[in-house]
């Protein structure tokens, strides 16, 4: 299908060279010493979380839920509403008087 010799003699060079191409030597524990710093990372990473059981996960959710719950109580109780009033009286918050050259 090749009408050029020397485009053909290329072709068969490059076909012919794979027969020069060896084995690759592996050493025989490679696979083992993989395996075993898998096993060894996999274990340093569990022991960060490890400390977080599930008993202090479930001690750490009542702790928040009473603290939203109280935080919320705190915000719609009319001492909190009283102080900000007093806050914004005391600092001029409260007027809305601004400049504008837009007005």
């Amino acid at each position: 299908m090749m009408l050029d010799p020397e485009l053909n003699k290329k072709v068969e060079a490059t076909i012919n060279s794979v027969d020069s191409i060896k084995a690759v030597g592996v050493s025989p524990f490679l696979k083992d010493r993989i395996l075993n710093n898998i096993n060894t990372n996999e274990a340093v990473e569990s022991s960060i979380w490890s400390w977080f059981t599930p008993k202090l996960q479930f001690a750490t959710l009542l702790i928040l839920i009473m603290l939203n719950i109280y935080a919320y109580k705190a915000l719609t109780s009319n001492d909190y509403n009283i102080t900000v009033e007093e806050f914004v009286d005391t600092y001029n918050f409260g007027e809305e008087t601004y400049t504008s050259i837009f007005n």
